[in-house]
Formats: structure tokens, sequence, C-alpha cells
């Protein structure tokens, strides 16, 4: 078999963005390509999708005339040369991941997928929609969307093209043939209920992680490695600015939370957002941690806090639940399913800071508490999130999916 997988980047994200899918392919002997917007390793098999000067310049135009036209992933070029690539037509089938970051046309999909056989990945409910990545409380995606209550949010437009954008999707989905992944049940139920994805075969594969890589080690051992002052309970999060990543609730809490004993917080992905807590709690701002550096951040916490308000998996929350963490999360996105609350974790209404606040403080007080859900995670996660059994899983629907194509 020859697998092709296309998607826009070869380092960050590489746990969803193709890039592990493409590693562990070539370990199993598997013929794989992977072709990118942005290629900065030299990692074997891996290719810049088209390579010509100025190719960034053109790109950036395009983004501009997009932005200023309120669209998305119609007017780039660059997908229309998979075609000319010998590497291509050599694949038995393409896996589509990250695509609408820029630099992927919808209008290319329908071609694409009736050369080759192909599946597509969604990380985020946003080919569903009219242009938002969550569409939150919103039912429009599932009526033609227009009328956007909330234009400003990502991926924002300047003028409401959302009704334009959702019929382009109708087009573009309508002519293709792809069979499309989606990592939870909670996302497995929008793409049922969605009217653009009633064209195409729906295959519910959670991820799978690493348990070589994910798993506990002597908590002490990882907290004096980060620089943990001794007798502290951990709090571990991501610090980002991104709206749905719910910082701002875990600030409320952490301006309420009363001290009972020293708290280190550890944060992952920016650096510098919880300057203002620095006379209360020890800070450490990891910043962007690569994959093997997290299973330290993991075992060095005891409480991982992922309270999104809008979450298509969590990637993150099986990683720390696979090191023996409880995880506290918001109903209403996939996190409490992706964690089995409560046995893996806990689940608060979303939005409720004094709820968070609650399931903080109740796991910060009972070490016994802390113990059992954690032991109960790992259970879960090696039941669940096995990284052998989504391979295979995967490479059982890309046979399935060749076969039907014949």
């Amino acid at each position: 078999m020859k697998t092709l997988q296309v998607g826009n980047i070869d380092t960050i994200g590489g746990r969803f963005n193709g890039a592990d899918l493409h590693r562990q392919l070539l370990k199993r002997g598997i013929e794989s390509q992977f072709c990118v917007w942005t290629k900065e390793t030299n990692y074997k098999n891996t290719w810049r999708l088209t390579d010509f000067p100025g190719r960034g310049l053109l790109n950036r135009a395009i983004n501009l005339v997009e932005r200023k036209l309120s669209l998305h992933s119609v007017l780039y070029p660059f997908s229309w040369q998979l075609p000319f690539d010998k590497r291509f037509h050599s694949a038995d089938i393409i896996h589509y991941h990250l695509i609408h970051t820029g630099f992927f046309s919808l209008s290319s999909l329908p071609t694409l997928s009736r050369l080759k056989p192909s599946v597509w990945t969604l990380h985020d409910p946003w080919a569903m929609t009219g242009h938002c990545i969550h569409p939150y409380k919103c039912e429009k995606w599932k009526t033609g969307c227009g009328e956007c209550p909330r234009l400003n949010t990502p991926i924002s437009m300047l003028k409401d093209h959302t009704a334009l954008m959702w019929n382009i999707k109708k087009w573009a989905y309508k002519n293709a043939d792809i069979d499309i992944i989606v990592a939870s049940k909670w996302m497995l139920n929008m793409a049922k209920q969605s009217p653009l994805l009633s064209n195409f075969r729906l295959h519910h594969i959670p991820f799978g992680i690493d348990l070589n890589v994910f798993h506990p080690m002597d908590k002490e051992k990882a907290k004096h490695i980060l620089g943990v002052k001794p007798g502290s309970i951990v709090l571990a999060f991501r610090a980002t600015s991104n709206e749905f990543k719910g910082l701002s609730f875990i600030k409320h809490c952490l301006h309420k939370l009363k001290l009972r004993q020293p708290i280190c917080l550890i944060t992952l992905h920016e650096r510098g957002l919880l300057d203002e807590f620095i006379d209360k709690y020890q800070i450490i701002d990891m910043g962007w941690v690569s994959a093997d550096k997290l299973p330290i951040v993991y075992n060095a916490c005891d409480i991982f806090l992922m309270p999104s308000t809008a979450e298509a998996f969590g990637m993150t929350a099986i990683e720390a639940m696979a090191c023996g963490k409880p995880v506290i999360v918001f109903d209403d996105t996939s996190l409490p399913e992706v964690i089995f609350a409560p046995k893996g974790g806990i689940a608060v209404p979303q939005g409720d800071v004094e709820g968070l606040m609650h399931a903080i403080e109740s796991l910060i007080e009972d070490s016994q508490a802390r113990q059992e859900i954690g032991d109960s995670a790992i259970e879960l996660v090696r039941k669940n999130y096995n990284l052998e059994t989504f391979m295979e899983r995967i490479m059982e629907l890309y046979r399935e999916v060749i076969k039907l194509r014949e």
C-alpha cells in the first residue's frame, strides 16, 4: 500500500496534523509520502506543496484577497498542483488533514477525490459551517448559515458571506467522493446532523498515543527536573490567548483560590499570560513543548485543567490521563466523553467558574481521589487510546476505501 498524507506543516501539532501518522506508517513498512505547505524538517518522504520563488508572497497576496472578499480556502491555486505530481499518482490513497489553514482550495476537492481514493480527518467543525471553527450554541450550520451572530470568531470575516461559504462547501462536497474521519462521538454526532456532509461516509476513529512515551513516572523526580518547589501541588494547563481554551476561567479561579499549601502553575503553549499571579503562585511557563518533553510536564502535575469551551477531541487530555492525572473539563464539548467523566476526571457545567473552582479545590484537598481517578485514567487510555489500535483501524479503513474504488 502507498499512502500520501496532505497537511499544513510537518512539525507543530505533529500528533494530529498527519506528521506522526506518516512516521508510524513508515515504521510499519507502509510506503508513505507527506505533502505539506510549511516544511521545517528533513524527515523522510516529506515535501512541500509547490516550491518556486515567490510562493510565500503569492500565498500572502491571496490570503489578503480572501480576507477582503470574506472567503476562505477558495482561491488558493496550490492544491491544483497535486494531480501533476508523480507522488500523487503513485499513491493508492490520499489522506487529508488540516487543509483549512490558508493554502488549499475547496474547489479542488472534487477533482482530487475522484482521481484517487480519499479520506479526510476533521479536527474541528469548520467543514460544516459558513466560517467558524466552532459554532458554540449557534445552530445555523444546520440550515445554511447567513446573518452570522459571531463573525469575529475564528476564522473571522469582514462581511457576512457565511451563507455563500456554506454553499461553496455544499457544491464542493456534493461533487467529491471522500470518507470522513472524526476522533470523537461528539464530532460524529455533529457530522451526522450536517447537511453538508450527508454525501460522505463517516468513521469514528479516536486518536491513539504511544504508551511507551506517555506513561507514569516518578512524580517527585519530574517536579525536581522542572524546578517545582518541594511540597507544592501542581496545576498544569495550556496558557493561550485562544478564546476556545478557557484560560479566562482558570484565571478567575486562581484569583479566588484559597491557599492551604503552596501551589505551582505549569503552563504550556504561550508565556507571560499569568504574570499577574507571580506574587501568589510559583509559575513555570514552559512555552511550546516538544512531544518528547511533554511526559515530564504531565508527570510533574497533580491535576490537569482543560476547561475548553470548544474542543473536538483533546489530545492533551488523554496524554495527561496516560500519565495518571485527573483532568478537569467543561461540559458541552467532546471532552467529558473523551475522558470518560467521572472515571478519568471531572466535568463541570460550561462557564461555571464556581463549579470549576470547587472541582479544583476538591482534588487539591483529596490526594486519594487524585490517585484513584489517575489510576482509572491510565486504564481508560490503555483500553481506548492505544496507538496500535489507532493504526490498525486507520490501515483497515485505507484498505476498505481502496477496495470500494476498485
